[in-house]
């Protein structure tokens, strides 16, 4: 306050500094003048500003590797640098709402990342609606930036079933504040359009409509939307522990395109599993939902002493994923017109994090199983079996130490260990060679 006064006196002799050498001045026009300053200053202090740059070296096993920590590299390089993200984000915090626009812009090109309102009840300020482009409601990971995230990617499961993580629709959140006996709890339901958003520089993925072409931001395809739904509850039960427990559901789908499903794994005489085609006699599938569900857990628990913070956090998910032969990732833009096919997975993470006073080691295990009802052995290939490599389990472990420099300044080591099944494919036959190291420096303001 007294900044404030000293400012507004500052403002009022020099106008009537001004004022001696030209005319009289009136008191009146000189407060009008500081009531109109003070309140465009009261205004931009509402906005806040803030972005980080993510720039990185990395290094791979094979030249032309494919991966999740920042995508496939290029045919002929085994070391490449990029700036995995350059984000700048506004946040205008008005009278019980928010407003909130994101930007990413690297050398591949500049995207809008989210843009959304939150509109907050002004009475008991427990319920807010939330309406635009924004992060899917579905475990911990999503919703964690990637400002401070421990590891250089989320888990190879979130970046196929949620590629970019958000998507258009709107929600509506139960989050009660201090001095409520709710408070930790929070819940988080919506509906979305269930295709995401997509970023230039990705490629069509690998049993998709070739000839479609999806536009910058989000495609949307068909008649349905998707429900997604999160329930935590996170709290320190002191100066030193914190605890949360979480649970999510996502009920959506894909359009059928075609009349032909396969959704059932059967072993025959020769001991070979295969699918096998959904008799559909009877009945019509195309033009009708496809059905992409699943049901998320997730887990946390922090102890901090004087040997510093330590973490361990988890997530497991399981469900029924449709998509393509060649993959099973939820598409942006609708599947080529030819057979869907229906998987089972499984999937999950944990970290084990430790942290004292700038220093941090992390240790990342996950696991993506896009078919559960079927092993590598089962996956043989030829002109008999409908089996593919989008029905092979990964495993990954990831080793890393992170340097926090200063409040800006974040270095990052990581080295993630990348193991498949061995199967009968042609180029799958033992475990690929695509481990990969990341060194990154993050700049944050």
């Amino acid at each position: 306050m007294l900044r404030q006064n000293l400012f507004s006196l500052f403002i009022l002799l020099a106008v009537a500094l001004q004022g001696q050498q030209t005319s009289t001045v009136s008191v009146d026009s000189l407060q009008k003048k500081v009531d109109h300053l003070e309140n465009d200053i009261a205004k931009m202090k509402k906005l806040v500003v803030s972005g980080w740059i993510q720039s990185q070296f990395q290094y791979i096993e094979t030249r032309g590797a494919a991966n999740f920590d920042g995508g496939t590299f290029a045919a002929n390089s085994d070391k490449r640098f990029m700036i995995r993200r350059g984000r700048v984000k506004f946040t205008y915090n008005g009278k019980n709402s928010q407003y909130v626009m994101q930007i990413n812009g690297t050398e591949r090109g500049l995207n809008l990342v989210e843009i959304f309102g939150v509109l907050t009840d002004p009475h008991v300020k427990s319920f807010s609606l939330t309406v635009g482009v924004m992060n899917r409601p579905f475990g911990f990971e999503i919703d964690q930036s990637s400002a401070v995230r421990e590891s250089p990617e989320r888990s190879r499961y979130t970046q196929i079933l949620m590629p970019n993580e958000r998507d258009l629709g709107a929600k509506i959140i139960f989050a009660p504040g201090k001095g409520h006996k709710l408070h930790g709890f929070r819940l988080d339901a919506g509906l979305y359009d269930g295709q995401g958003v997509y970023v230039p520089g990705t490629t069509t993925p690998a049993g998709y409509a070739a000839n479609t072409t999806p536009v910058l931001g989000v495609n949307e395809v068909d008649f349905q939307k998707d429900f997604i739904g999160r329930l935590q509850y996170y709290k320190e039960l002191n100066s030193k522990i914190k605890v949360g427990i979480g649970a999510s559901h996502y009920n959506g789908g894909n359009l059928f395109q075609t009349n032909i499903e396969y959704d059932k794994i059967q072993t025959n005489t020769n001991g070979v599993s295969d699918w096998v085609a959904h008799d559909t006699s009877a009945t019509v599938l195309k033009n009708k939902k496809a059905p992409r569900v699943y049901t998320g857990v997730e887990g946390y628990f922090r102890l901090a002493t004087k040997a510093g913070s330590t973490t361990v956090r988890g997530e497991y998910i399981q469900g029924t994923q449709t998509g393509s032969s060649a993959s099973s990732a939820s598409p942006v833009f609708p599947i080529a017109t030819s057979a869907m096919y229906v998987r089972n997975f499984s999937a999950a993470y944990g970290y084990l994090i430790h942290r004292y006073k700038k220093h941090e080691a992390v240790l990342k295990v996950e696991y993506y199983d896009p078919n559960v009802k079927v092993k590598g052995s089962n996956i043989v290939g030829g002109s008999t079996n409908k089996l593919t490599a989008a029905d092979i389990r990964y495993e990954q472990i990831g080793f890393g130490y992170n340097y926090y420099l200063n409040e800006n300044i974040v270095w990052m080591f990581h080295y993630n260990i990348q193991r498949n099944e061995a199967t009968g494919l042609a180029g799958y036959t033992k475990d690929l060679k695509d481990n990969v190291l990341t060194i990154r420096m993050q700049y944050r303001f």
